[in-house]
């Protein structure tokens, strides 16, 4: 018997992730004998769901929502190193991950480009206790993230992210970080930490542009201290698909890393857009960790 989870947030994606679980359901019945179908409710219920499928050894668990969703199921199946398949129905606002493994942005492509059930094994990261699939980040603009509510992802879709985004250039907010990054270690200033598995983020997919899904490797992106001004000159670095030529941004992909804030300030990191962990941060980069359908 071949058995297969559909985990559905039905408030993702302006409330439509219900309306394709159907088509999902007939284009795979041939596929698998056996569909349990899983509506989230509250934040954890999709990681408690995939738990359930790692631990009963579920052949497929199908995501249909948006990265919060996806985060939690991938989680859930780390926490139990399933080798359960995940495939992503993206019906959010961003969809980072489902972007960086190729899947169309349209959920019906989406489910019709998933027909041949190929396989890729994509990397995932770790911070302290907890996986993460886009990014891992520290700064106002991220932090501004968590302050977009599901009535403006409604309303708005992914501009309400670049309102947020706009409102926190005026902070001119930086943190000392003590960093330790593959054994070479520092301490900087920056306004922003980025730790990113791929090359979009924000949906954007030019911002780290050598980083790829099943690298092996974590990417970080620092973002020294700047004038509103200044931010505004950076925008254009994130949109081209050429190494940084700013001094105020700097890349370097690495395998684990350690960073500590030198500073006696409440500060959470921003895990796959939700609010994270404190610091200390332990970091490592789990390559080939995760079967995806692609």
């Amino acid at each position: 018997m071949t058995k297969a989870m559909i985990i559905v947030n039905p408030s993702s994606g302006g409330e439509k992730a219900e309306n394709y679980t159907d088509k999902l359901k007939r284009q795979f019945e041939t596929n698998y004998s056996e569909f349990v179908i899983k509506k989230t409710k509250k934040s954890g219920d999709a990681k408690e769901f995939a738990e359930e499928a790692a631990l009963r050894k579920y052949d497929a668990v199908f995501a249909m929502g948006g990265d919060g969703t996806v985060s939690e199921v991938v989680n859930g199946l780390m926490l139990h190193e399933s080798e359960t398949v995940l495939g992503i129905i993206p019906t959010g606002t961003v969809n980072n991950v489902a972007r960086a493994i190729g899947l169309p942005m349209d959920p019906e492509k989406a489910i019709d480009s998933l027909k041949q059930l190929s396989i890729k094994k994509i990397d995932v990261g770790k911070v302290n206790n907890r996986y993460f699939i886009s990014s891992t980040s520290v700064g106002p603009i991220p932090e501004s993230v968590q302050e977009v509510d599901v009535d403006m992802k409604t309303k708005f879709g992914v501009f309400a992210y670049l309102i947020e985004g706009i409102k926190a250039l005026k902070n001119d907010e930086t943190y000392t970080f003590e960093l330790d990054i593959d054994g070479d270690k520092w301490i900087a200033d920056y306004s922003m930490l980025l730790i990113a598995m791929s090359n979009f983020v924000g949906g954007v997919g030019t911002v780290i542009p050598e980083a790829e899904v099943d690298d092996g490797a974590l990417h970080l992106v620092t973002l020294k201290e700047t004038t509103v001004k200044e931010k505004l000159s950076l925008v254009p670095e994130l949109f081209q698909d050429t190494d940084y030529t700013k001094d105020q941004l700097e890349h370097r992909s690495f395998k684990k890393a350690t960073i500590r804030l030198l500073e006696d300030k409440e500060t959470k990191c921003t895990v796959d857009g939700d609010k994270g962990i404190a610091f200390p941060l332990e970091l490592e980069a789990v390559p080939h960790s995760l079967k995806v359908f692609v």
